[in-house]
């Protein structure tokens, strides 16, 4: 018997072996498909999956499979099919996407002959139990989960549905509530039923455990994310892929654990680009799990309170059940927008007059506030009056960030690169430097000298690295030992701050700048995700100050302010919906790109060149008219960690006439002298 086997090594699919039972070393079991086993590939032992059968192999010389692994549970057909799927849609290698999310330490051949994963399974219990311990010191969270009457008929819609469910919802409608009654439904059908739980970022997994916990106390809770340890994640990949642990709460990479006995899986935040991987396999978590949920007919519900152009679009096209939650569970007003016009006060404290009072009042009545600046460091830019020299990293092409700590240091936001700050031009000797722009530093230092005895909490990737440090900081926003927040876009989704009501966004208008045809839809969606975070609980006192959202800019009559005012988001969508169509973009057309770096910028400029004749050459006359490419386009940066970038963009109107594109040309592609990686639905531009 021949089998075939996907192992994690580079633009291989399969590799053929043979299998009889005389050539397993210390396995009674049969090789069939699913099976993990161990093989050797050019002398050195590698784990590998099993994904076909067959009776003869085209390859020359076969070598003998070395064993099966007993203590790896195997996969069932579905799964095996979702790997296959995933791999044949975004092109890449099988046995990349299978050891996609596996944990490192069970793809260990040292680890699985010498049965380490056994010899720990008293930890597996014992870490579980301090992990509990630790978040539940963390977040005290009470939880009320009757249904009121709109979240009533929503949820036999649910119940009803046969379709994906988008379920659009304000922010604060109680959008988890649905999901945990559609949860504890599944759970009670069946007794071995799981439920995979996905999220877009890592810090939302704590708060959410917690509330799985003390809403399913008799359940098990795993985490599954890139934060956990290897063996705790080994633990979780082991107790999911046995049909043991029947809750899954994970980021993006969770969609590609085995789960034998899914059948619920929720998308929470499906607008946001985190589901979408940025690096080396580009999948999109939320696209899979919506195939993955169609392919075993089970319902996926997908929620947010901005939907995706994409969703959107799905709803529009009948594809997708459409729910709304219009209203705020605690029957709280969405904040009132305010729309301030900078001025010379904004540039000196940070804030104008006007949003100083109102921020006066918001934390004089012991709330908090907000405030909403998606630019860390303290100045973005280090300029030169006389020149216009900038300084830059020498690894990439852009601006360096000024940041002060106990020194002060210039930091590139891409590749980590440090210097000291230059107290003259590099380029023409003058000490006449300037700093623009504001950072998250500055702002904090700006508003602790006109609010001296606020408490203040600055919250941004570069100061909280780790899971611990960020849910410490939400302990202590929760338990009102902060009177303003300071923050990143780390804190627009998700959260649920009980005394927040007020929310400050400013320098906003840079965004829309931005050359990408999404900015103004991630704007948007920015912008009520951050204000969601204000009013969402009753009144605490009777000092108690309305929610407001306000966000300073330079031109207040700009369109898009007006959209913001609508606080209607469909509306704003089905602007967006008609423009993307007369232009032909997403979601009416389907794109790919081909990445290409190099650290030669004319070896890159080449070689580019050279891919685009052969796609001329290689498309035939009948696709020409199906299929457009266009290249080489500029990429922002152009150069990252010493590697120039340059992109091929692939257009097509149907997806099947893109992905036939894509495998004419893909020999092409990877048979170059630079480094190259095919994007299918590629989000960043």
């Amino acid at each position: 018997m021949i089998v075939e086997v996907a192992i994690d090594l580079p633009n291989i699919e399969t590799l053929d072996y043979s299998y009889t039972p005389a050539h397993t070393n210390n396995s009674k079991k049969t090789a069939i498909i699913g099976h993990w086993v161990i093989v050797k590939v050019k002398n050195k032992k590698n784990v590998g999956l099993i994904v076909g059968v067959k009776n003869s192999s085209p390859a020359k010389q076969v070598k003998p499979l070395e064993f099966i692994i007993d203590t790896l549970p195997p996969v069932d057909e579905n799964f095996l099919e979702f790997l296959a799927f995933a791999a044949k849609y975004y092109h890449r290698p099988l046995g990349k996407v299978t050891f996609n999310s596996f944990p490192k330490l069970l793809k260990s051949v040292k680890n699985v002959e010498s049965n380490y994963i056994e010899k720990k399974k008293n930890y597996f219990s014992e870490s579980n139990r301090r992990s509990c311990e630790e978040s539940k010191k963390t977040f005290q969270t009470k939880v009320d989960w009757k249904l009121n009457k709109e979240q009533s008929e929503c949820y036999k819609s649910i119940v009803f549905s046969t379709k994906p469910i988008l379920l659009h919802g304000v922010t604060g409608s109680g959008k988890t509530r649905l999901y945990f009654s559609a949860i504890k439904k599944i759970l009670k059908e069946s007794a071995i039923s799981q439920v995979l739980y996905l999220v877009p970022e890592i810090g939302l997994t704590s708060h959410l455990q917690i509330l799985f916990e003390n809403y399913f106390p008799s359940y098990e809770i795993e985490v599954y994310n890139s934060t956990h340890t290897p063996l705790s994640r080994a633990k979780t990949w082991l107790n999911v892929s046995t049909g043991k642990t029947r809750i899954i709460l994970g980021t993006r990479m969770a969609v590609f654990l085995p789960l034998p006995n899914l059948q619920l899986i929720i998308a929470d935040e499906e607008h946001d680009t985190s589901y979408k991987q940025s690096e080396g396999f580009r999948y999109s978590a939320r696209d899979l799990a919506v195939y993955r949920a169609n392919n075993l007919k089970i319902k996926i519900i997908l929620g947010s309170a901005t939907p995706s152009l994409e969703s959107w679009a799905q709803v529009r096209r009948n594809k997708y059940t459409y729910l709304n939650l219009k209203n705020r569970a605690s029957g709280q007003l969405l904040p009132k927008l305010i729309i301030s016009q900078k001025s010379s006060h904004s540039y000196e404290n940070g804030i104008s007059e006007d949003t100083l009072k109102i921020l006066n009042q918001h934390i004089n009545a012991g709330q908090q506030a907000l405030l909403y600046l998606n630019k860390k460091g303290w100045a973005p830019v280090l300029s030169c009056l006389e020149c216009n020299w900038s300084a830059k990293c020498k690894n990439c092409s852009v601006n360096l960030v000024l940041h002060k700590n106990k020194d002060d240091f210039l930091l590139c936001h891409f590749c980590g690169y440090k210097e000291l700050p230059a107290r003259f031009c590099k380029f023409c000797g003058s000490n006449r430097l300037r700093l623009l722009g504001i950072g998250t530093e500055q702002l904090e230092h700006k508003i602790t000298r006109i609010i001296p005895e606020a408490r203040i909490m600055r919250i941004d990737k570069q100061l909280v690295k780790k899971k611990k440090e960020f849910d410490d900081c939400l302990r202590k926003i929760e338990n009102g030992d902060v009177d303003i927040i300071i923050g990143t876009q780390i804190l627009t989704k998700g959260h649920d701050f009980t005394k927040v009501t007020l929310v400050i966004a400013l320098e906003i208008e840079s965004y829309l700048k931005h050359p990408d045809f999404r900015a103004s839809e991630r704007l948007f969606q920015s912008l009520v995700q951050v204000s969601g975070r204000a009013g969402r609980h009753p009144k605490q006192s009777n000092n108690y100050q309305k929610p407001v959202f306000i966000t300073e800019v330079l031109d207040p009559d700009n369109d898009f302010l007006k959209d913001l005012s609508s606080a209607n988001y469909i509306e704003f969508a089905e602007k967006l919906i008609t423009e993307r169509k007369t232009w032909n973009l997403p979601p009416f057309t389907n794109l790919a790109t081909v990445n290409l770096t190099h650290s030669n910028e004319g070896i890159l400029r080449r070689e580019t060149n050279r891919i685009l004749e052969e796609l001329t050459n290689l498309i035939p006359d009948s696709e020409k008219s199906n299929v457009k490419f266009s290249g080489p386009l500029k990429v922002f940066p152009e150069k990252v960690s010493k590697k120039y970038r340059s992109r091929i963009l692939l257009e097509a109107n149907a997806r099947a006439d893109l992905h036939r594109i894509i495998n004419t040309i893909k020999a092409t592609i990877m048979n170059t002298k630079v480094n190259t990686i095919i994007d299918v639905d590629p989000i960043d531009f």
